[in-house]
């Protein structure tokens, strides 16, 4: 794969829906939990983002779509402006600030255990239905 415009606006559009989507739905999820200290718009976003990747992940192969602009829109872009492995890291780090080791543990476990988890579920999925 080459560095390309076609290849930097598929990125930089996909990025801007995934991060468009990541801000209202850590938006609602805040609305959900306003008092709580656990980043659950983070964590909502990374699962979400990982059973996502998944089920897409299995679609691409069983279909045979390797377009290369089309994957980075969808994957690098979409996906990696959805997913916040940087605001999970920040959120952590700000628990384990605040002396709430407890949350920030849970916060990794959950995030890292349940994100592959859902890759995989999500890629089972598709499997099963093609």
């Amino acid at each position: 794969m080459k560095l390309s415009l076609i290849n930097i606006l598929a990125v930089g559009t996909g990025g801007f829906i995934g991060a468009a989507g990541r801000y209202v739905l850590n938006y609602f999820a805040v609305q959900q939990f306003p008092d709580s200290k656990f980043p659950y718009g983070t964590f909502i976003v990374n699962i979400l983002g990982s059973f996502v990747i998944g089920l897409l992940l299995s679609v691409f192969e069983s279909k045979n779509w390797m377009d290369v602009q089309i994957r980075l829109f969808v994957f690098t872009g979409i996906l990696g402006g959805f997913t916040t492995f940087s605001t999970f890291a920040n959120d952590t780090f700000l628990l384990f600030k605040s002396e709430q080791i407890a949350l920030g543990l849970l916060n990794i476990g959950a995030q890292v255990l349940l994100g592959v988890l859902f890759v995989w579920i999500g890629y089972s999925l598709v499997k099963l239905i093609f």
